[in-house]
């Protein structure tokens, strides 16, 4: 099991720290008035999500529209955002309905929930990975959602969903303007 845990670490560890740019930090490059140190570094607007691309282990994809999350079981879910320093209440699709129409079961002797992965794409190409006992109501108490609406309004600035993860403090993995999910098995 320890070692399980090490590998996925050592994995995702680089796809974590690409996704991420560190804030109030000088660089050589870049103008003046974007690098006082104190400031965080300016990102031009990441493209409006307007689908999500689901592919499964087995190359299976699907591809869902905001009318598509609409059909689907729905949750609201009311989370504390660190950043806002306030509620919010999100409403949408929790990710384990994305994968019962892609991939259907994530469990068996070739498939282990520990090291199977879910990495989870927005058009600013921002990533961030769970496993699938994250993203399992059978496995985890947290909610893992895929929401299109915040307080009861469509999500505007955040695309057309967005990524919340219940039992984070901080808002640090939640992905706005998702656009895909992929599947892949650590060996």
């Amino acid at each position: 099991m320890t070692k399980r845990v090490a590998v996925l670490l050592l994995l995702a560890t680089p796809l974590l720290l690409a996704a991420q740019t560190p804030a109030a930090k000088k660089h050589k490059h870049m103008p003046p008035e974007m690098n006082s140190g104190d400031m965080p570094m300016k990102h031009a607007p990441a493209a409006r999500s307007n689908s999500i691309f689901v592919t499964g282990l087995d190359g299976a994809t699907a591809t869902f529209s905001p009318d598509d999350l609409k059909s689907m079981p729905r949750v609201a879910l009311k989370v504390h955002n660190a950043h806002t320093d306030a509620e919010e209440i999100y409403e949408g699709v929790p990710v384990s309905e994305f994968l019962k129409r892609v991939q259907p079961q994530l469990s068996g002797k070739k498939i282990s929930r520990n090291i199977t992965v879910l990495l989870f794409g927005a058009t600013d190409n921002f990533h961030v990975v769970l496993t699938a006992c994250d993203v399992d109501p059978k496995c985890h108490n947290g909610t893992v959602l895929i929401a299109d609406t915040m307080n009861g309004k469509p999500l505007e600035a955040d695309g057309a969903f967005k990524l919340i993860i219940s039992e984070d403090k901080k808002a640090g993995r939640w992905v706005h303007n998702l656009n895909s999910i992929t599947v892949k098995a650590i060996q």
